[in-house]
């Protein structure tokens, strides 16, 4: 009987030690390790484990990394993964937040150009930021004054608010007949505490506007933007800094 023992646990340990090392690969769970394991042991009972692992650490590095290379690599790797939907989901979501980042008229275009059909949302602001960035160099604005100021338009009330004047030129040759103004109140590490936007000009906006701000912009002419703010955050008194941007230009349309 131990003889037979002996025999049959020497049987399992040269059956384990000739068999694959599935375990030894799930306790490393690197990518690296699964792509290694499943080029030695293609026709491993656990090819199809390894494969569903392996695709979702190739998804989460590219969730840690940030990188389109990183999505790029795993929709290559698997073309027809069970995580490809979400994966081009994530892809189009990074590579829009990365075009607002740069701002330019380069990154808004790569992204319409990847993403052609993209969420109606996304769609519409790039091509809105793209009508920008073709007349921006043809628009000057100047530095922000800023003051305290009464929300009430009271000139013997309290001042319970702050105000920010911009001067705004069109220099180029084309009225402008819709221009967005967008106003960022910086913390002392640089970072936004509040934003805000408020037409220069409008034919149209969700809040009644005064007649003469509906008027277009001539070539040539300068207006000034006013914008007052009763809801300052307390750190931005610390600096007062604040940014400005442009988010919508539409021209030659105006009469």
């Amino acid at each position: 009987m131990f003889r037979a023992l002996m025999f049959a646990g020497g049987l399992l340990f040269a059956l384990t030690a000739c068999g694959d090392n599935f375990s030894a690969v799930q306790k490393t769970d690197t990518i690296d390790a699964y792509e290694a394991y499943l080029k030695e042991n293609p026709d491993s009972r656990w090819v199809l484990q390894a494969n569903d692992r392996l695709e979702t650490l190739y998804l989460e590095k590219a969730r840690e990394e940030k990188s389109l290379a990183s999505y790029d690599a795993y929709l290559e790797r698997f073309p027809q993964g069970k995580l490809r939907a979400k994966a081009l989901g994530e892809r189009e979501e990074f590579l829009f937040d990365w075009a607002k980042h740069e701002d330019s008229m380069a990154s808004w275009t790569k992204f319409l150009d990847e993403y052609p059909k993209a969420d109606k949302k996304r769609k519409k602001q790039a091509e809105r930021m793209i009508e920008v960035h073709e007349y921006l160099d043809k628009v000057t604005l100047s530095e922000a004054r800023q003051k305290q100021v009464n929300m009430a338009e009271n000139p013997k009330g309290p001042l319970d608010g702050w105000g920010f004047e911009v001067d705004v030129t069109n220099n180029g040759d084309e009225p402008i007949v819709d221009m967005r103004l967008q106003i960022t109140f910086l913390s002392p590490e640089g970072g936004a505490l509040r934003t805000k936007e408020w037409p220069v000009v409008a034919p149209k906006f969700p809040v009644p506007m005064e007649e003469e701000a509906k008027v277009p912009i001539a070539p040539g002419e300068t207006r000034t933007w006013w914008w007052t703010d009763g809801a300052i955050p307390e750190r931005w008194l610390e600096q007062k800094k604040v940014k400005l941007k442009v988010t919508r230009i539409t021209r030659g349309k105006g009469k």
